[in-house]
């Protein structure tokens, strides 16, 4: 057996065998890659309470007393996160969820949108935002927990085997398949148009392909994590650490969430959001926030701090500038691995190139089925003519 064949029937078998979970893997990447779009499309009444903005005499109440009043109006959900704004003419938004068991299959996730100047509920939304939530843990979970996790983490790692070994195959042994490997036969058979369309296109979606399921792979083991984290001057030590906590103070109270909101005003222009997320517990000493530009519910990027409960203020702490830095690189993955990197654009090509991906091992299961048959054909010509020879003798 020659390299190149044992290299096509290696492909073929890993193909074969995690083929489906392939296709459902890029499948949910591809839905879930313009969920933010869709939530916001969902809830756009929701988004803006300009009445009370135009009347200068309103003020916004406090931070403390909103989520105060959301868990007072919602006392069996689980409050995850707020989102706040300096933009005076936006609702306030709570990310929180109706808890049914341990798993992420037992969560009903749901979107509360709150007026900053009255703590009135102007929203809520089951729909969209449990839609992508089941999108996103369908990714990376398959919605089966542990079991469905460790599919995922093996289908990612064959299905980065299987995109190199297809380079390997398309790599052109002479000039005249140099000259068909770059850009499809036209016009073509149908299975030719399949042929090229696996071969000649998917030389060029495998590079982002790769890209695709390097950055989920990152996010998906500890031992991929660590060297990617060292290699962007972060802290490999600190992978999966939770958020450093401030020195406890006795006697002294915590400020409140009101105090770091003002703070964020303070040093931020309009235009940004500061997300405050839920303690662990009530006697946690530091506060884990992000502030960022765009308006997203649940893709959480941008500047990653830790602030000291006591006084409000970034905890001024050795390792978290470290621990900040390593959010910050994981940040920069998950947003390379969402394609919202570049905006617009770049969402586009992921939506596109994640199709592209599941639709790879459906074409190369047409490939090896049209040379089974072909190959079947022959065997069975050659068996007849056998018997005409046989019966022509006798």
């Amino acid at each position: 057996m020659t390299t190149k064949k044992l290299v096509r029937t290696v492909h073929l078998w890993l193909v074969l065998s995690s083929g489906l979970v392939v296709c459902l893997l890029c499948i949910s990447g591809t839905l879930f890659v313009f969920a933010e779009e869709i939530m916001h499309a969902y809830n756009k009444e929701h988004l803006y309470v300009e009445t009370q903005a135009e009347h200068q005499s309103v003020e916004r109440q406090s931070v403390d007393d909103l989520v105060a009043a959301f868990k007072t109006e919602f006392p069996d959900e689980r409050y995850f996160w707020i989102n706040t704004y300096n933009d005076p003419t936006r609702s306030f938004d709570v990310v929180s969820g109706m808890i049914a068991g341990d798993g992420p299959e037992d969560i009903k996730l749901k979107l509360t949108f709150i007026n900053p100047y009255t703590a009135e509920i102007i929203g809520e939304d089951f729909t969209s935002a449990h839609f992508a939530f089941v999108v996103a843990h369908f990714h990376s979970q398959l919605m089966l927990g542990e079991v469905g996790l460790w599919i995922i983490r093996i289908a990612s790692l064959i299905f980065l085997v299987e995109l190199i070994l297809g380079l390997i195959l398309w790599w052109p042994r002479s000039r005249n398949e140099a000259r068909s490997a770059f850009q499809p036969k036209y016009p073509a058979s149908r299975k030719r148009m399949n042929h090229d369309f696996h071969r000649v296109y998917g030389f060029y979606a495998a590079w982002l392909l790769l890209i695709s399921v390097t950055t989920g792979l990152v996010m998906s083991f500890d031992w991929i994590e660590k060297p990617i984290v060292a290699a962007f001057g972060g802290s490999p030590e600190l992978v999966g650490q939770p958020v450093p906590q401030a020195d406890r103070q006795e006697g002294q109270s915590f400020v409140s969430l009101q105090t770091m909101y003002e703070e964020f005003e303070k040093l931020y222009p309009t235009g940004h959001k500061f997300t405050l997320h839920a303690l662990r517990s009530d006697t946690a000493t530091s506060q884990f926030v992000l502030i960022d530009q765009d308006d997203r519910f649940l893709h959480l990027y941008g500047d990653n701090k830790v602030l000291n409960r006591y006084t409000g203020k970034q905890l001024e702490k050795p390792l978290v500038a470290e621990f900040e830095r390593n959010q910050d690189i994981m940040e920069g993955n998950l947003n390379i691995h969402m394609g919202t990197i570049g905006g617009w654009p770049t969402q586009v090509l992921a939506f596109l190139i994640g199709l592209f991906g599941a639709s790879l091992p459906i074409t190369g299961f047409f490939i090896w089925w049209g040379r089974r048959r072909k190959r079947s054909q022959h065997r069975h010509i050659l068996s007849t003519r056998a018997r005409s020879v046989k019966e022509a003798a006798i």
